[in-house]
């Protein structure tokens, strides 16, 4: 992690337009049809379950206990209908390379999107910016016309064509027109455009502010984060795995010396008072000891030496907490206000940001404006509001998240916000609970099993992986067949092992990027088992895969590479 970082949320649809003025679609025709079809689907699932049920294949081999939202932001419900909806474009734009370890991002990407778009769409309201049909119109037009632009960069480009359709220039428009998306996505997105022109309105810059944004400073730091104060967590089943090893120790003690009672006290109190940490205990407990290190420091310890031993920003502690030289805007908006207060040579105090607790030593500053800076300072201003305008925006959308109240009603999606935090313990009971309600979840399963296996639970990892291969849905998964079969190797479970490769050749058939770096992976595993008939067929895939490549002319014009 390094507090460069700053949290992007999910990309966005495939849109039409330029700049803020730019929409969310497919293609003319297809906008409508994808949205058809996600209602159908979803229509579907909630009516008649998965595709055997709805086939009359007879009972379900599972039930679906899935509540009707999935979360609330401001007390106000986001259905699953949808939210399932924007999953199912988000992972049709993913295309066929969808890995089970890719969905925990897509998502709690979609929510984010989802809860992002409502808390803006809410400022807009309360804010009283009103969008008018006049709006939607003009806004409908200045689309046609650069929709016109772009397929057509030339007069002839566009006459040639208008011949050939028997069509006039006003048909062509007409029909552009119609098949843009209705007037509530445009309203939609002006609201938007409007609200952030409003908070982008309001930054202003003088010309001392402007010459201070060439300034710079060279700066170290020490950032001790929650997580990295609280004990390691371990699974449920872990520690019910080692009341047991206690449990059988306790026995055997009892036919030989019993321990001494101090040391039995001692022990029954180290079991019993190891509750799970809260985060804001984790916080409180990463600025106290940022607040020792701090004293230490001030007493003549070494910065550098601190930071290397105890920064959990790992880019930045192996070079003694350097971070080189950075100007405004770089940082976090409270890093970078203690960085920008303090004079060269001296240390802040403990600042808090969404990392956890930092300490800077500011070592040196600088400012050097450039030589034509008064002959092009409006060429300097300009690119110096751009940023400061979308910082501000950048800020806004985050001040409205952190006052929002969201609950997530989705144990999955709520497993997912543990994790994001660091709780393992609870986030595991959470995914097993979304297993439990479906279990064609092939993410929660995934996820539950990554997890085991980080406990060093292989058995139970196992189990899930096993669960996934074996389900409808995650049958055709060829990462989780792969991630199975390493697991079985590694627990001397050859032959299984070999059967899970195998499977997982078998559903990566498609001339796809991501199928060639499996064949290529599976390849070397199967060289390794002394398989050489398997060997064999999965560099026969390659081959196919290459000369398919070169046909085609590769992906983008870039070839794999080789091995």
């Amino acid at each position: 992690m390094s507090i460069f970082r700053m949290r992007k949320f999910f990309s966005r649809p495939v849109k039409v337009g330029k700049g803020k003025r730019a929409y969310a679609w497919l293609t003319p025709s297809m906008i409508i049809f994808v949205l058809i079809i996600a209602a159908l689907l979803v229509g579907t699932w909630f009516s008649f379950g998965p595709p055997s049920r709805a086939a009359g294949e007879g009972p379900a081999q599972h039930s679906a206990k899935l509540s009707a939202n999935v979360a609330k932001v401001n007390n106000k419900p986001i259905s699953r209908q949808e939210y399932m909806a924007e999953l199912i474009m988000a992972e049709r734009r993913m295309g066929q390379d969808l890995d089970p370890s890719q969905m925990r991002m897509i998502k709690s990407g979609v929510l984010n999107a989802i809860l992002d778009r409502r808390l803006k769409l809410a400022a807009a309201r309360q804010e009283h910016i009103k969008v008018t049909a006049a709006d939607i119109k003009q806004e409908k037009a200045r689309l046609v016309e650069e929709t016109l632009q772009g397929r057509y960069p030339d007069k002839k480009s566009l006459r040639d064509h208008l011949q050939r359709k028997r069509i006039s220039l006003q048909e062509l428009r007409d029909s552009i027109l119609g098949s843009l998306p209705e007037d509530e996505l445009f309203e939609r997105q002006l609201q938007l455009d409007k609200l952030q022109e409003q908070v982008e309105a309001a930054v202003a810059m003088t010309d001392e502010q402007l010459k201070d944004t060439f300034t710079e400073v060279k700066a170290r730091h020490i950032l001790i984060t929650p997580d990295s104060v609280k004990p390691e967590e371990k699974p449920k089943e872990a520690d019910e795995e080692a009341s047991e090893g206690d449990a059988e120790g306790d026995a055997e003690e009892a036919d030989g010396e019993a321990p001494q009672a101090d040391e039995a006290s001692a022990t029954a109190e180290d079991d019993t008072t190891q509750p799970e940490m809260s985060e804001e205990e984790a916080k409180q407990k990463a600025k106290e000891k940022a607040e020792k290190l701090l004293a230490d420091i001030k007493a003549g310890a070494d910065f550098a030496q601190l930071a290397e031993e105890h920064s959990a920003d790992p880019g930045s502690a192996v070079q003694g907490g350097d971070l080189g030289w950075f100007s405004r805007g770089r940082m976090m908006p409270e890093f970078e206000n203690a960085a920008f207060a303090v004079k060269p040579g001296e240390v802040t105090e403990v600042i808090e940001t969404s990392f956890g607790s930092h300490i800077i030593k500011v070592e040196e500053r600088r400012c050097e404006i450039p030589e034509d800076f008064e002959k092009d300072k409006a060429r300097y201003r300009e690119q110096a509001m751009a940023q400061a305008k979308n910082r501000a925006w950048t800020e806004y959308q985050k001040l409205l998240r952190d006052q929002a109240d969201i609950e997530m009603l989705d144990p999955e999606l709520k497993a997912y916000e543990l994790l994001d935090e660091g709780k393992k313990g609870p986030a595991i009971e959470y995914l097993k609970q979304a297993a439990a309600n479906d279990s064609e979840n092939v993410s929660a399963h995934f996820e539950l099993a990554q997890l085991y296996e980080q406990g060093g639970l292989e058995d139970e990892a196992i189990t899930m992986l096993e669960a996934i291969t074996t389900s409808e849905r995650g049958s055709h998964s060829a990462p989780a067949h792969k991630k199975l079969g390493e697991m079985l190797l590694a627990k001397g479970q050859k032959e299984q092992a070999i059967g899970a490769f195998k499977s997982a050749s078998d559903w990566a058939q498609a001339f796809t990027q991501g199928n060639y770096f499996m064949h290529i992976q599976l390849k070397r595993q199967f060289e390794e088992l002394k398989q050489d008939d398997l060997t064999a067929k999965e560099q026969e895939w390659v081959d196919e895969f290459m000369e398919y490549m070169s046909r085609e002319g590769g992906m983008g014009g870039a070839m794999p590479i080789m091995p």
